[in-house]
């Protein structure tokens, strides 16, 4: 098969998208020897790391100079040029890392994360209002497959598409191998001096978005400092839309000094917080999958999160469970974490077990044979 890639997700920061593109497509290198791979970057000014490139043992790269948001104007509006038009040959599929099809003459598959963006797109980025939420129904009809990250995006999906379920299957991302070698106490201590950092605290791992749903947990961290739990929390990812508005929390409720937000620390930072934090708080309100419950098994600290969409389909035994809508629930499930030395050391236990289960090897596999699937070849 010709394969048809655009890296566009991972070529810059690596959100959600970009983090489970690269490493499907790094994983799908050392597993597959047979299909050629035709890859794609578009920027203006930025050009692709060559060293992010995935090292498939038959590959064609073309990094054009030319603006992104032109390109995605070609693709998702006039639907031209088709992929291979910039290889000068035909694609046998396409694959995008989001659910606007890539414009080839081949077959094309998309993955679905989730669609809290056709729910609820007063939360979303302007980009995605624009760009994703007129587009995704007439694109997923297009679709010849459709890979869901979960069950609950492909129940979603079936719920609000009209939907042929044969074309639809679930693969599970994996996660990144690093997570589960254990941090040095060199290094801890290192971190600890360089951010600061207190004995114990909660960490938060993600961007600032609406839907990651911090406002009630500066709420729930309120209550919890009102029952004499004066726990700090660390919030460490990008600084989204939502930031103005977590600020505005934090110094309602007086915890100035208790909430403080790393902008987009280095991946090997975040690997160490994980191993330094007392809990992990995921209080999102809506999730295809979830990286951070990943990351936070796989680094042996225990995990509270939302019991919504589909974090307890991620978390299985390993996490405890509130409803993100109530700050008194997140805080009283946040104090089990904290207090309760058995349901800790189990959370740890089940999620080291848990955590073997997701792995970009094997879903690199699955996602392989979809592709095989979809283009009509037997499996082999």
């Amino acid at each position: 098969m010709r394969i048809g890639l655009d890296l566009r997700s991972f070529l810059k920061e690596e959100t959600g998208i970009g983090v489970y593109f690269k490493n499907l497509l790094l994983a799908l290198a050392e597993v597959d020897r047979d299909n050629e791979y035709f890859m794609l970057s578009s920027s203006l000014k930025a050009r692709f790391p060559r060293a992010k490139l995935p090292s498939f043992s038959r590959s064609r790269f073309h990094d054009l100079f030319l603006p992104s948001k032109l390109l995605d104007i070609l693709w998702f509006e006039f639907q031209k040029p088709a992929f291979g038009r910039f290889f000068r040959q035909p694609m046998d599929l396409t694959h995008s890392p989001m659910p606007l099809i890539v414009p080839t003459a081949g077959k094309a598959v998309v993955t679905v994360h989730d669609l809290f963006y056709i729910d609820h797109p007063e939360l979303t980025d302007a980009d995605t209002r624009d760009r994703l939420v007129p587009r995704t129904a007439e694109s997923l009809r297009r679709a010849d497959g459709v890979i869901a990250a979960s069950g609950f995006t492909r129940d979603d999906l079936l719920e609000k598409f009209s939907l042929d379920p044969a074309k639809i299957t679930v693969i599970h991302h994996g996660t990144n191998k690093r997570f589960q070698v254990k941090t040095s106490t060199a290094f801890k201590n290192v971190l600890r001096q360089k951010y600061k950092l207190p004995s114990e605290f909660l960490l938060f791992v993600g961007a600032l978005e609406p839907r990651k749903n911090l406002t009630t947990l500066v709420d729930a961290l309120k209550i919890l400092h009102g029952q004499g739990r004066r726990i700090p929390l660390i919030i460490a990812g990008h600084r989204g839309s939502d930031l103005a508005r977590v600020r505005a929390r934090i110094t309602k409720n007086g915890l100035e000094s208790s909430v403080r937000v790393l902008d987009y620390p280095p991946d090997e930072d975040v690997q160490g917080l994980y191993s330094l934090a007392t809990l992990f708080v995921f209080p999102s309100l809506c999730e295809g999958f979830g990286f951070p419950i990943l990351e936070a098994m796989a680094s042996g600290v225990p995990i509270a999160a939302s019991c919504v969409t589909a974090l307890p389909e991620i978390g299985g035994d390993a996490a405890l469970y509130f409803d993100p809508h109530s700050a008194a629930q997140m805080a009283e499930t946040l104090l089990q974490g904290l207090e309760d030395s058995e349901i800790r050391a189990e959370l740890i236990e089940q999620g080291r077990k848990r955590i073997q289960e997701f792995n970009w090897e094997r879903s690199a596999r699955q996602t392989l044979e979809f592709y095989r699937k979809v283009v009509g070849q037997a499996s082999t």
